[in-house]
């Protein structure tokens, strides 16, 4: 017997579905029909630049598919050190692996900037994973697809040098939040450099006297809380730790 799935009273028409559930790789696989039953399941809710979606070791009341900006994951060490995990953005699903485990959130999310999140709850999130079983399937897969960009980062840990770690963390950023820009790509959440430090598993010291030598030789630039790749071509490189040409004679 199917599950019915509830629908709140204010969410918006299916005429109006948001792009984010057609670009959710958790809903992949559905059809259009089948995406605005889902749909009808979620309720928007705004957050502004600096809020909370939810706190570290609370109990998964929410899940949130973002739908506009970015929200970093933040988990706290038991030295009071925080650490970002993760920054997700249009399309991605926040809150949900507790669903895997004890119900419990295993960081904070914290809005980088104004974010719009389509929000469920942990029933309606699993009735939707009994009627639909290829959403219980790309569940899997991204839990596996977290715990395999950690053993990356651990593996850029133990064996890369520090600029080039930096370099990948910047071209990860790039590829998820940058846009077009006059002088490049501007990268469309305003990240500090203690936050590029933690990503990269360095010290604020390290990110800001490398960001520095990268500025004097052109490669970016920051201004107002905002990076710049002037040069992603040499970013690319330092990120795979190519050597530079020699200049020409």
């Amino acid at each position: 017997m199917s599950t019915k799935l509830r629908t709140p009273s204010t969410l918006k028409s299916i005429s109006s579905l948001h792009p984010a559930f057609s670009d959710a790789k958790i809903l992949g696989g559905l059809a259009p029909e089948e995406l605005h039953e889902v749909g009808r399941s979620f309720r928007e809710r705004a957050f502004p630049r600096g809020a909370v979606l939810f706190h570290e070791g609370a109990r998964a009341t929410t899940y949130n598919l973002i739908a506009e900006g970015q929200v970093k994951l933040v988990q706290t060490s038991p030295e009071g050190l925080d650490v970002i995990l993760h920054i997700l953005g249009p399309g991605e699903l926040a809150g949900a692996l507790p669903n895997l485990g004890e119900g419990t959130y295993p960081a904070t999310a914290v809005a980088l900037v104004d974010v719009v999140a389509f929000s469920i709850g942990p029933e309606d999130f699993n009735a939707i994973l009994r009627r639909f079983p290829q959403v219980a399937l790309n569940l899997l897969r991204f839990a596996a697809g977290v715990i395999q960009v950690s053993h990356r980062r651990l593996r850029e840990l133990a064996t890369e040098r520090v600029e080039q770690r930096i370099a990948r963390t910047l071209a990860r950023l790039v590829r998820q939040m940058g846009v077009k820009s006059a002088e490049g790509i501007t990268l469309t959440a305003p990240l500090t450099r203690q936050d590029v430090a933690d990503l990269a598993g360095t010290t604020l010291f390290t990110v800001s006297r490398t960001l520095k030598a990268w500025d004097r030789r052109g490669i970016l630039r920051t201004s107002r809380g905002r990076l710049t790749i002037l040069d992603p071509h040499a970013l690319i490189a330092l990120g795979e730790d190519l050597h530079e040409p020699p200049a020409p004679v």
